[in-house]
């Protein structure tokens, strides 16, 4: 399993949209992302130059953080502000764990990599698929299935290639998720017994303020 992080959006809207309810704005103490700067200088001899201030990202307050914890704690109503911080990515999985993933729609979307349009391009190779779970064994085991695989996209037998295709095989599909939806999956699938569960989990936990989808307060806000 391969994740990408694309970018990550929506902190300071959701924020300000966060304490609409109670028209608390004037409690509202975290710092809006800014865009990178280019600013033009003159040296003693008349030379002039330009330099760029690189963009400052969102910064939490503690008061906003505090209430924003509380609200996402408090379930989907309360901290309805999360579906409004989106998450893009890439992510190359098999086609066991997409078909466990697809069962997340609401603040999901995905765009693939086609079947349809590829899997007859490319000699089908070891590669494509994960064999993580055939790791220290011998190969004959599957090596027959992927010269079925290979015979059958030379002939052109499309319909034929997908229904024996492994599950194992990888795709990619670039995917944009709300933080809503990623706590949703994180607290459903955190101890799931298929491992790129665990993975993707993991990796959820490096997002910015991870801590508003897995619940846990860390140091430092």
């Amino acid at each position: 399993m391969k994740i990408e992080l694309i970018d990550v959006a929506g902190f300071w809207p959701a924020i300000w949209g966060m304490r609409n309810p109670l028209n608390s704005h004037h409690l509202r103490d975290s710092e809006p992302p800014e865009e990178a700067e280019y600013t033009m200088y003159e040296d003693n001899e008349g030379f002039t130059y330009g330099e760029w201030e690189p963009p400052r990202s969102f910064r939490f307050g503690s008061d906003d953080h505090t209430l924003a914890m509380k609200l996402a704690n408090a379930g989907t109503d309360h901290g309805k502000f999360l579906r409004q911080i989106v998450v893009w990515v890439d992510i190359t999985a098999t086609q066991v764990w997409w078909s466990e993933a697809d069962t997340y729609r609401m603040g999901v979307e995905k765009n693939s990599t086609s079947k349809m349009h590829t899997l007859m391009k490319n000699k089908i190779t070891l590669d494509m698929f994960d064999m993580s779970a055939w790791e220290g064994e011998s190969s004959w085991q599957y090596e027959d299935i992927f010269d079925q695989c290979e015979e059958l996209r030379q002939a052109g037998e499309f319909d034929k290639l997908l229904s024996i295709l492994p599950m194992s095989f990888l795709q990619t599909r670039t995917c944009m998720i709300s933080y809503a939806a990623l706590r949703n999956i994180y607290h459903a699938r955190r101890n799931h017994k298929l491992k790129e569960w665990h993975t993707f989990c993991d990796w959820i936990e490096t997002l910015p303020y991870s801590e508003l989808i897995t619940g846990e307060e860390k140091d430092g806000i």
